[in-house]
């Protein structure tokens, strides 16, 4: 993937959809979700779905090859994600999605959104293995529908990418079990490991710095952190190859990404995370 220069973009700046300067354009199919997470950037649930037929002329109108996130609150509440994903296919980008995964513990699903031409998928793994910290940051015990979900993911083959939310104080030791396992299946290509983000509904533990959860991580990695490759540093971020995994750590506020824009109301392209804190949404 090619990455824009971060000042190539201005900050206030947004775009017709033809001439959309981003890598990845993230869409909010939906506000509905089937999960009240204590850590969620969109919990605005009165805002009516996304029109399908309207989001076709978007796409239409993008430059070709962008990694197109659909997402909400939670993209798999749509009856017609499978559609939307072949429509995102059909205009030659790229098909993500980003999930808490339940609707994935159902592997007829997962082969479903394969076959629409799903390409890369988002999961939400802020637990890992351990239904006391779901319960704990994502308000469900819900550690075996996560599981299968990652199962099932793998059993397909599909490229896999895990979420983790760390907050101080509850989910550290879990960074370990969930590093182990992607290592273990090749299917999972990324890890993110991000702080508590003070946008929308989220929890008031204290955020980690960059350094410690740098720390956490190396600490999981053990010996082996030495094979850390390719590290590159931001003001808000750690972006680095651990073998032939990809490992993205990120604090809050993750401003100026250049290769992220999200799809307005309006219908224009606008840079995301400005959107975000600027609670445009009205989160």
């Amino acid at each position: 993937m090619s990455i824009l220069a971060a000042s190539s973009v201005p900050v206030a700046a947004s775009f017709p959809p033809a001439e959309c300067p981003f890598e990845t354009v993230i869409v909010d199919v939906t506000h509905r979700c089937n999960m009240s997470c204590l850590n969620c950037y969109l919990p605005n649930r009165t805002i009516p779905d996304m029109d399908a037929a309207w989001l076709d002329n978007i796409l239409a109108e993008l430059p070709r090859g962008r990694f197109v996130r659909l997402m909400g609150a939670e993209a798999t509440v749509r009856h017609d994600l499978p559609e939307l994903i072949a429509t995102v296919r059909r205009h030659g980008h790229h098909a993500v999605i980003v999930t808490n995964g339940l609707r994935l513990a159902d592997r007829s699903y997962v082969r479903e959104l394969k076959r629409a031409g799903l390409q890369i998928t988002s999961l939400s793994f802020n637990g890992g293995f351990d239904d006391d910290l779901y319960e704990a940051i994502d308000s469900l015990r819900c550690a075996s529908k996560k599981v299968q979900a990652l199962e099932n993911l793998v059993a397909e083959n599909m490229f896999t990418s895990l979420g983790v939310i760390l907050v101080r104080g509850v989910n550290e030791r879990e960074v370990l079990p969930i590093v182990e396992y992607a290592r273990s299946k090749r299917p999972v290509r990324e890890i993110h490991f991000r702080s508590i983000g003070a946008m929308g509904r989220h929890m008031d533990n204290p955020p980690f710095t960059l350094e410690e959860m740098m720390a956490l991580f190396c600490a999981a990695a053990g010996s082996d952190s030495s094979l850390i490759k390719r590290h590159e540093r931001t003001a808000t971020s750690y972006d680095f190859q651990f073998e032939r995994l990809r490992i993205q750590v990120t604090v809050w506020p993750d401003l100026n990404n250049s290769m992220r824009g999200r799809l307005t109301p309006e219908g224009m392209i606008a840079p995301f995370m400005e959107h975000a804190i600027a609670n445009d949404g009205g989160y």
